[in-house]
């Protein structure tokens, strides 16, 4: 990486930040942190080439409690997946095992609770299980290239 790219990529992130900061507090919520990638097209431009601001990829607290917890020396209320990662962790070591024991349901349905609470705050909208015939690649491709465009 050329230092042109190492301050394209600051200037991208840290632009991307602020608007996950701006769209996450007008819903009640800290961005605590995330990662971002970014690779070269062919052409040698710069590109983001994963997930922005998803909970695999961020950390997010509730912001109405957070200063009241700080200040008594609690965790702020989270919704995030640091619990599972601890869980596993204990259980086993991911990065090395082969085989990783499988999650048990109470920890999935937890995780799956934040998922679904972390879209249903920021979209406003009641999340819901679609019944498609149409093949699951299809759908997100078909589903990513309509969000792009809307951004145009």
């Amino acid at each position: 990486m050329t230092r042109a790219d190492y301050e394209e990529v600051s200037r991208k992130a840290l632009s991307l930040f602020e608007y996950g900061e701006h769209v996450a507090s007008e819903h009640g919520l800290i961005l605590v942190d995330t990662k971002y990638e970014f690779g070269k097209a062919e052409d040698g431009s710069i590109m983001l080439i994963d997930e922005v601001h998803t909970p695999d990829s961020s950390r997010y607290w509730i912001a109405n409690s957070y200063l009241e917890r700080f200040q008594n020396g609690l965790e702020p209320e989270n919704v995030d997946k640091e619990f599972l990662r601890l869980w596993f962790k204990n259980h086993c070591n991911p990065y090395e095992d082969e085989v990783l024991p499988e999650a048990p349901e109470d920890l999935v349905c937890e995780l799956s609770w934040r998922y679904i609470f972390l879209y249903e705050t920021i979209t406003k909208s009641k999340f819901e299980v679609l019944s498609s015939e149409e093949p699951i690649h299809e759908r997100i491709s078909r589903n990513v290239a309509s969000a792009l465009a809307s951004l145009k």
